[in-house]
Formats: C-alpha cells, sequence, structure tokens
C-alpha cells in the first residue's frame, strides 16, 4: 500500500499521494473480481428499499399534517405554508415516479 509521507497526520484533499493511499485503504483500486461483483449487485438491491403505497387520500393526510406543524411555527404565513406542504408532496410523487394530482399543479 503507498502511503503519503507528507501529510503523516491529516489527509490533503490536493496530495495525489494521499488520495491514492485513501482509495487504496477504502478498496476503490481492488480489481473487480466474481464476489466483489456479486456482492456489488446485492448492496445495489438492497439500498432501493421499496416506498409505502401513497394514494392521493395518503396525501392529502399529509398536506393537512404539514400544513398544521407550518403553522405552529408561527414564523410564516399561511400561503408559504401551504407552498411548503405541497412541494414536499410532490417530491414524494417524484420519488414514486406518481403523476401529480391536479390540486398540487396549482401555484
Amino acid at each position: 500500500m503507498s502511503r503519503c509521507n507528507i501529510h503523516e497526520n491529516f489527509f490533503d484533499e490536493n496530495c495525489d499521494d494521499c488520495k491514492l493511499e485513501y482509495s487504496e485503504l477504502k478498496g476503490l483500486n481492488q480489481p473487480k473480481t466474481e464476489d466483489n461483483h456479486r456482492r456489488e449487485k446485492i448492496i445495489n438491491k438492497s439500498s432501493k428499499k421499496p416506498y409505502k403505497e401513497f394514494s392521493e387520500e395518503r396525501a392529502k393526510k399529509l398536506y393537512e399534517e404539514l400544513l398544521i406543524q407550518f403553522l405552529r411555527t408561527k414564523s410564516i404565513n399561511e400561503i408559504e405554508a401551504a407552498r411548503r406542504a405541497r412541494k414536499i408532496i410532490r417530491k414524494q410523487c417524484a420519488i414514486r415516479g406518481i403523476e401529480v394530482w391536479d390540486w398540487l399543479k396549482t401555484k
């Protein structure tokens, strides 16, 4: 394993030797064996966790809860609270690949 002789007590992002040492420690420079390839596939499959069903009824309930939470902070008005709540629900739809409902498309 290579080792940086200049930066012994810390990692320097601009030092090529530090970068090489780091990548070797992480195992990034190892050739891909069949075992590593199989392990990578298992990790990739397990990291994609399934999302709960996100129905329109559930989205409306979430919208209501978010709106109440935002209004409790008293730092934003009702219009801003509604905008933020819709934004969060649109993001949840995007994560799940769901078409956004009409009531979210306004404003």
